[in-house]
């Protein structure tokens, strides 16, 4: 007896042997061409089987700002150094006075109390000296406090910057996923609405697939019945993905042109999406409808798509991927 043959995911085909990929987390089996054209990303589980999962990398940075404020040990002994201490000498012609001597033996001059002035002397030499040195540490102490600040002030800043990077590799890596899952669920849409109006055309012209219109729908809607569950499934995972796109990182307010041109693919998208699951009007405008959505989702795939590959970021985004794995 024949061994069964697997049967691809995407396009519902017999796989020969040689030519099936499994996915790496639910197993699910496709032909490697078919795998290829998904860009390796799972149609039932949304595994991206060429990335490896990142390890985030929380670091905490308890860092301790030991500021050594090193005052200089000035040395500021005033050497007062007086020469034969315990003499005094005459105002006028310096001739040298003993104790009790009331005038100058050499010019006659008066002896006035000169321990009295040379204590007064150096009492005010003494003011001044305490008075320079509070002011010299009021200044230190304000230039330490100052450097405190201003070394705080950067350490915050640089945490705050690493975080609004992380903050916008994350946005951009949410980027490229939506890219991603839009392309599966166009194509995936795109087989479901030219069923309809193959059907619905056999119906009109050719009396297949029932008695009426509403039949042929139904009969299109039974034959496509997995991919319309998938569609369903992947409008979950784009909804999420725009939501989540919407509120761009702070910091990062240039890539408010990225998120225009998602916004747009977005719309396209719930436009195509209504046509081929919720079909109505007569076979003719069923038809042109299904052209210019078709058109218009494709055009703004991809204009988002060639925003990716020609952004310098996202080669640095795969780089550090490639440098993970």
């Amino acid at each position: 007896m024949k061994d069964e043959k697997d049967i691809c995911m995407f396009c519902d085909e017999e796989i020969e042997d040689g030519e099936k990929v499994e996915c790496k987390k639910c197993k699910s089996v496709y032909h490697k061409t078919c795998f290829d054209e998904l860009q390796h990303l799972c149609m039932k589980c949304g595994e991206d089987n060429d990335l490896n999962e990142k390890e985030l990398k929380k670091s905490n940075l308890n860092e301790n700002i030991t500021y050594v404020n090193s005052s200089l040990n000035q040395n500021e002994q005033e050497q007062i150094t007086q020469q034969n201490s315990n003499k005094n000498y005459c105002t006028k012609c310096g001739e040298i006075i003993n104790e009790g001597q009331l005038f100058c033996g050499k010019c006659g001059a008066k002896i006035e109390n000169q321990e009295v002035n040379q204590r007064q002397k150096s009492d005010e030499k003494v003011n001044k000296g305490t008075k320079s040195k509070s002011k010299k540490k009021y200044i230190i102490g304000i230039i330490s406090v100052a450097i405190i600040i201003v070394v705080a002030i950067l350490i915050n800043n640089s945490i705050e910057a690493e975080k609004q990077a992380e903050a916008r590799n994350e946005y951009l890596e949410s980027v490229k996923t939506y890219e991603t899952v839009l392309l599966i669920s166009g194509i995936n849409l795109e087989d479901i609405a030219d069923t309809t109006q193959k059907y619905w055309h056999e119906n009109i012209f050719e009396n297949k697939h029932g008695s009426d219109i509403n039949e042929a729908i139904q009969s299109a809607f039974d034959d496509k019945s997995s991919q319309i569950s998938k569609a369903r499934e992947y409008d979950e995972n784009i909804k999420e993905l725009y939501t989540k796109l919407k509120d761009i990182p702070e910091g990062s307010e240039d890539l408010s042109n990225l998120l225009n041109i998602v916004t747009n693919s977005y719309n396209s998208y719930t436009d195509f999406y209504d046509l081929a699951m919720y079909p109505e009007g007569n076979y003719t405008q069923y038809s042109e409808n299904n052209n210019k959505r078709t058109n218009d989702f494709l055009d703004d795939y991809r204009e988002l798509k060639n925003y990716i590959e020609t952004d310098k970021e996202f080669d640095t985004l795969e780089s550090e991927s490639d440098t993970s794995k």
